[in-house]
């Protein structure tokens, strides 16, 4: 079951966000690039690992405004208001101090925070972590101007194409498995459209924390794998020489996501740096499924995700049936196909949402599941003969 998503506002930008466990010590995890916190749970690869943290935390899960649930970016955002969406969330929930966990990009904020406000952070822990995203003499890891741009014309040209958006980078130990790349690459599109994934990955591209890591005196832990293809190895020395009172752990494989590959030997570094006593038994003996493929409802499924940007191969998958047999039992079930049905559903949230909400077309169109607001309003106008604003507007009145 999926955790409740709650809001937390930053000067009128809406933070999602969602709190997991009842552990004694808070742990805030900031996601790299894209998320979605709904999402994530979907996975059981990723839903197991934070349903392990849970065994030993209270863990504060959010998406970064500009992805997932929250409010879109505005491309003039710094990066100390991106960091401070994690003190709004940490008012919402009552925390009044945490370790902070940050993966990839989300390990930049993380270090920020812990920079800005020692007060309020108890330790940090990064993962795949880099000081910066742009080539130069000091620091020649980062990619070059070129190569961003190429990173950059894939995103606006083949968004939601797996291999087209350099997954083999970030979790090639997965290449053969075709089916989990296809979901990732979903998991992608329902975190940002393209041009949200392009105004984030300039926001990255711009990221510098050098001049403020030697100001971070919380205990670190900085993790890495040692053949991480997308951030080097050395980015996670850089750190560590940097950062006083830092724990530099090298770890086996070259996957950047640390989900894949090898996830027990991150989970059990975690867990001894916030609990101080290492774990013996593997999350294989202790993990709870968060998806079980065994009888699982049609129906319930459908309602719980149709939100979501999920192809119906995805759906099939998450009710533990071949995309033939889905098919033919929806039919069955609901004398419609699952596209029409999906399409029904999106709109009538929609409509909930004009009339209960105070959110903007714009993000009502990504709330309700779709990826394109043209589309949307489209859509919408043809069922009810409105389009979303008059349709609000109207009924405002009435």
């Amino acid at each position: 079951m999926k955790p409740i998503t709650k809001y937390a506002k930053n000067k009128g930008i809406n933070i999602a966000y969602q709190v997991v466990g009842e552990g004694k010590v808070d742990l805030i995890f900031v996601p790299g690039w894209v998320s979605n916190i709904d999402m994530m749970w979907i996975d059981s690869k990723i839903g197991d690992f934070l349903n392990q943290l849970t065994r030993f935390s209270r863990l504060i899960l959010f998406d970064k405004r500009g992805t997932g649930l929250s409010d879109r970016v505005n491309p003039t955002c710094t990066l100390e208001e991106r960091m401070d969406d994690i003190l709004s969330v940490m008012h919402a929930v009552g925390s009044k101090k945490t370790v902070i966990f940050g993966h990839s990009e989300g390990g930049t904020i993380a270090s920020l925070f812990a920079a800005t406000y020692p007060e309020l952070s108890i330790s940090l822990i990064t993962f795949g972590a880099f000081a910066k995203r742009k080539y130069s003499i000091d620091y020649p890891w980062a990619p070059k101007p070129e190569e961003r741009k190429v990173f950059y014309d894939a995103i606006k040209k083949e968004w939601g194409n797996a291999q087209k958006i350099g997954l083999e980078w970030i979790m090639p130990s997965a290449a053969n498995d075709k089916e989990y790349y296809n979901w990732f690459a979903s998991y992608l599109r329902s975190s940002a459209s393209p041009e949200a994934a392009l105004a984030l990955a300039v926001m990255n591209t711009e990221s510098d924390i050098t001049n403020i890591l030697n100001t971070i005196k919380v205990p670190s832990l900085i993790l890495h794998r040692k053949d991480d293809i997308d951030v080097k190895f050395e980015e996670a020395k850089y750190l560590a020489e940097r950062i006083s009172n830092s724990k530099l752990v090298e770890l086996q494989g070259n996957d950047h996501c640390f989900w894949v590959g090898d996830s027990y030997s991150v989970l059990v570094e975690v867990e001894e740096f916030i609990t101080g006593i290492r774990p013996v038994k593997k999350v294989s003996q202790l993990k709870n499924p968060t998806v079980k493929y065994l009888k699982i409802d049609i129906e319930e499924t459908m309602l719980n995700n149709f939100q979501y940007n999920l192809t119906i191969e995805d759906f099939a998958k998450l009710c533990g049936l071949s995309l033939s047999v889905f098919k033919r039992n929806f039919s069955k079930q609901f004398s419609t196909t699952p596209f029409r049905w999906i399409k029904e559903k999106r709109l009538d949230y929609a409509k909930k949402l004009l009339l209960e909400s105070d959110l903007n077309v714009n993000q009502i169109c990504y709330e309700s599941g779709f990826i394109n607001n043209s589309h949307f309003i489209k859509s919408f106008k043809g069922k009810f003969k409105l389009s979303p604003n008059q349709f609000r507007i109207k009924h405002t009145n009435d």
